[in-house]
């Protein structure tokens, strides 16, 4: 119920503080205020015990030596401030005995309210008239037919009383700083190792295969929790090596079957003048290719992985590379009516791999244009800097969801935007990254503004 009052986004060590802080305030709170009541109403008992006692010695003292013994006694005895005789005969003051007191006598009640005592036996508690304190009076009959008046303050306890709640508020406070170690504990112990956990799996969701979860200094569940955890991660990572290998294997070698497969098909189109025959070689043939590009792709990939793709450098202008690619896709992209335009950069001569670049640089706009919708831009652009140049393919489709931003660069990889009908197999992307690095560049993405695409780019040194 009291974590409801904070906001969502209160981290739990802030929240548990507030529910500990304000629960210790109440039970202090509560202790003080029923404390009060409790000595307040027993004090004024034994006010009542003491007055009746006094009364008791002052009257024998009267009887015995008159007015002279009780003033005699009431000014070498140990008698506070607060408290105050008098004498009174047939309702009229004979003697009145008191110390000075701060703000002048001793505040006894009206006539009116005195004459209330007449038939009481005991005190009479009654209203200070100038404050919150009260004023206890009992009387007593003495031998000469006089009245003998006890009256007493309560503001001495009081004052108590307040000097006792102000110790209970220190110890409380004491209280409230010891009860939140285990706060402090809590956020050390637990949410700290947590708050660990959470961006090691933060970074296991962003593709960061080789993270794991951190449970230093936790409690042991968590460390518990943390092992098992980590232990599923390393068998998931060498089931997933060992898929790797099992493909980078097996495109190694399909790599000469699939030619002798196409050559068998190349002699049997050459060699067969039936057209049917011809035709159905031609498509075979065809069917090769695409799979004689993904297996080299397969290992392209696993090349730049390894930082063995092997690159035939050369100076080439990097304008030029681009304007041919873009010109090559233009009729593609009229066909599916979406608008192409470059924008160049300052013209730069680069180190570069030109059939390699050129493949990246193509599935970048097969990337932009499988996404991009009937009707949409996808722009190029060459942004040349001090230290090195940047090309960017912007699209309009529909963008890239934020925890998939390092995902899609994983082999077989595909953005949820893609569908059944998209093409790829999910390598494209993996293949640009390979060049990029092998270039002693890298790649990215990112999403322009939410609902207008994103922006996918390679980034080279000069």
């Amino acid at each position: 119920m009291l974590s409801k009052l904070l906001p969502e986004a209160t981290p739990s060590t802030w929240r548990l503080a507030a529910m500990q802080a304000l629960t210790i305030a109440a039970s202090i709170g509560l202790c003080l205020f029923f404390t009060s009541i409790a000595m307040k109403r027993d004090l004024q008992n034994v006010a009542r015990q003491v007055l009746q006692d006094d009364l008791g010695e002052y009257s024998v003292v009267y009887n015995r030596y008159g007015v002279e013994g009780l003033e005699q006694m009431f000014k070498t005895g140990q008698h506070d401030s607060h408290e105050a005789i008098r004498v009174t005969q047939n309702g009229k003051v004979i003697e009145q005995v008191h110390r000075a007191l701060q703000g002048g006598d001793f505040p006894w009640p009206a006539e009116q309210e005195m004459k209330l005592l007449t038939g009481v036996a005991g005190s009479k508690t009654f209203g200070h008239p100038k404050g919150n304190d009260n004023v206890f009076i009992g009387r007593v009959l003495l031998n000469d037919g006089a009245v003998l008046w006890h009256g007493r303050t309560n503001d001495a306890d009081l004052a108590a009383i307040e000097n006792i709640n102000r110790q209970l508020g220190i110890a409380g406070l004491a209280a409230s700083i010891i009860a939140l170690l285990p706060v402090l504990w809590y956020a050390w112990r637990v949410m700290g190792p947590l708050r660990r956990m959470i961006d090691s799996a933060q970074a296991l969701a962003h593709g960061v295969t080789r993270s794991r979860l951190i449970a230093e200094k936790a409690i042991p569940e968590l460390q518990e929790f943390a092992d098992a955890f980590n232990v599923v991660l390393d068998r998931n990572e060498a089931l997933t090596s060992e898929l790797q290998e099992a493909n980078d294997h097996l495109a190694h070698e399909l790599r000469t079957p699939i030619a002798r497969i196409r050559g068998n098909l190349e002699h049997l189109h050459d060699s067969i003048l039936d057209p049917a025959i011809q035709e159905t070689a031609a498509r075979g043939m065809d069917e090769i290719d695409r799979a004689s590009s993904l297996v080299q792709t397969i290992l392209t990939v696993r090349a730049g992985e390894h930082n063995a793709l092997k690159l035939h450098m050369e100076p080439l202008s990097l304008n030029t590379i681009i304007e041919d690619i873009v010109e090559l896709y233009s009729v593609s992209a009229e066909d599916k009516k979406q608008s192409l335009h470059f924008e160049k950069g300052e013209d730069v001569t680069l180190s570069l791999d030109q059939q390699r670049m050129t493949q990246a640089l193509a599935n970048l706009l097969d990337n932009a244009m499988a996404y991009t919708p009937e009707g949409g831009d996808i722009m190029v652009q060459l942004i040349v800097e001090a230290e090195s140049c940047t090309v960017q393919v912007i699209d309009s489709g529909p963008g890239i969801r934020p925890e998939e931003i390092d995902r899609i660069w994983m082999r077989f990889i595909r953005g949820t935007a893609a569908s059944a009908k998209t093409p790829g197999m999910g390598l494209g992307l993996s293949l640009v990254q390979a060049v990029a690095n092998a270039h002693g560049g890298k790649a990215g993405c990112s999403n322009n503004v939410p609902g207008t695409g994103a922006t996918f780019w390679i980034k080279l040194p000069r």
